[in-house]
């Protein structure tokens, strides 16, 4: 076979090298070939192996590009930002590029061993807000808009997650390690916008009165259940030294006919009462730190807005809201509307991460319930519930956050629920684990409560992403705590 290095061709197609070299110098056309041309692929339409199909950008200078690559043409990428009068360059992005396996990408490129689809989450330090924008890729434009319309990191937040669900979605062996690179910019995004927010109030009454116990709601949005939920609680607290504080996230109803209700609840009952509205979504732990913080009682109880006594067992359910944890942290038994058990204590085990193919393995935590799925029902007697439950330990038990009770000197001391975690998701297991770790006792209380959770509802892009994300941070900071379930009693509940 003879090989012939077109070098006439090579120069035709690239004028500055003819002027330089001249069109027949074919020593020096094929050094230069050799040396660069085949990295700077001149004359290929890059085009052709590269695209952007994703760009968002914040008015704080988030930025997230996704798109795919075909690698063996465009080996590296490098990206830069242009805004207004300001040139942002990030230089070959080798390392910080999430790619992940596109079978769409691969089946019309052909090449099925390298992940061709990217990911990219940054923030530009000095960022300098402009009407025009332009995306450069490897120097060639592949972005750009006279009038650029910035979005808030809110919505910059929620559209990156979604576009991330991509790789929330695959299994986790094969995408755990992009964690670490996309953490860090999601981190800052949740960071800045929690900044963002602010807590006022809507309405309280009974302030003048001394309360000795907290008991604190925080939803989002939807206060369809509310009313429902203080009408039942009514009975117990009418007249004792409690008060109910309601934090909303977000809430996006009309707030005048929300205190008009609330302030009918209040003729009717007399409970200390407040509503605090937050100005977007905090999530579920800075919701309750911030409940937390104004509360008044010694003891905090944490209750979901969708937990109810069950009808005829409103005595047993309200001694959980008069008991005193101690030094602990106290749970209850939740279950389903139609009365079959839910949450019995929960425990956390590891699975291995596994990616053949990248040579990836790593542990990757798991939390599961004990008793789910059993045939215990809320109508149980004791002893039939005794024998449904006697292989949920002691012992390195957690407890769902749905349902808490702890003394606010102990929430405080333990640091409250951890912020780090995006709007939700594995903040309470995180919070009985530092318990755990503290020494401090993590229990099961034996009374009722019905748990109105939705189940099996399909969840957006959104959470999906910010599940993955949060049982990543979660799996690296708790991977050798000593409390995790070992793999035969894992088994045995599964």
């Amino acid at each position: 076979m003879k090989t012939t290095f077109l070098f006439r061709n090579y120069a035709e197609a690239n004028p500055d090298l003819a002027e330089l070299y001249g069109n027949e110098d074919e020593a020096a056309l094929r050094e230069h070939y050799e040396k660069y041309g085949s990295v700077e692929r001149r004359g290929v339409n890059l085009e052709d192996y590269l695209r952007v199909e994703k760009v968002l950008l914040s008015e704080e200078g988030h930025i997230c590009i996704a798109g795919w690559a075909d690698r063996r043409m465009a080996e590296s990428i490098a990206v830069t930002l242009v805004v207004g009068y300001t040139m942002y360059e990030f230089g070959e992005l080798r390392d910080q590029f999430c790619w992940y396996h596109r079978q769409d990408v691969a089946e019309v490129i052909g090449d099925f061993e390298r992940p061709s689809g990217y990911l990219f989450l940054a923030q530009i330090p000095d960022f300098r807000m402009h009407s025009e924008v332009m995306v450069l890729v490897n120097g060639k434009k592949y972005y750009s808009s006279e009038a650029m319309r910035w979005m808030s990191v809110q919505s910059f937040m929620t559209d990156a997650l979604a576009t991330c669900a991509v790789l929330a979605d695959r299994p986790v062996g094969a995408t755990l390690p992009l964690t670490e690179k996309l953490a860090p910019g999601f981190s800052q995004v949740w960071t800045s916008y929690l900044d963002r927010l602010g807590f006022s109030c809507l309405y309280e009454t009974g302030t003048d009165r001394e309360v000795d116990r907290s008991i604190i709601i925080t939803l989002y949005r939807d206060t369809s259940m509310l009313i429902s939920q203080l009408e039942t609680l009514a009975p117990a607290l009418s007249g004792q030294p409690v008060e109910l504080i309601v934090v909303a996230n977000e809430y996006t109803g009309e707030t005048a006919l929300l205190a008009e209700q609330l302030a009918a609840f209040s003729q009717l009952h007399d409970v200390c009462l407040s509503m605090h509205l937050c100005s977007g979504n905090s999530g579920f732990s800075a919701g309750n730190n911030y409940g937390a913080k104004i509360a008044r009682g010694e003891t905090l109880i944490f209750m979901n807005p969708d937990i109810f006594p069950p009808e005829g067992q409103e005595d047993q359910a309200f001694a959980f809201l008069a008991g005193d944890p101690g030094e602990g942290l106290d749970g209850a038994l939740l279950y389903y509307g139609d009365g079959s058990l839910m949450h019995s204590g929960m425990y956390t085990t590891a699975d291995q991460a596994v990616d053949a193919r990248m040579g990836f393995s790593q542990p990757v935590l798991r939390v599961e319930h004990y008793g789910k799925g059993l045939t215990a029902h809320v109508d149980d007697t004791e002893a039939e519930l005794a024998e449904e439950l006697r292989e949920v330990p002691e012992d390195g038990l957690l407890v769902t956050a749905a349902l808490w009770r702890i003394r606010k000197s102990v929430f405080e001391e333990v640091g409250g629920l951890s912020t780090d975690y995006i709007i939700a998701y594995y903040e309470d297991a995180d919070f009985c684990l530092k318990m755990l770790e503290a020494g401090r006792p993590v229990r099961l209380d034996h009374s009722r409560w019905i748990h109105m959770e939705g189940v099996g509802k399909p969840k957006p892009p959104m959470l999906r992403t910010v599940m993955w994300l949060n049982r990543a941070l979660y799996s690296r900071r708790f991977a050798d705590s000593p409390f995790l379930a070992p793999a035969a009693t894992d088994l045995f509940q599964l």
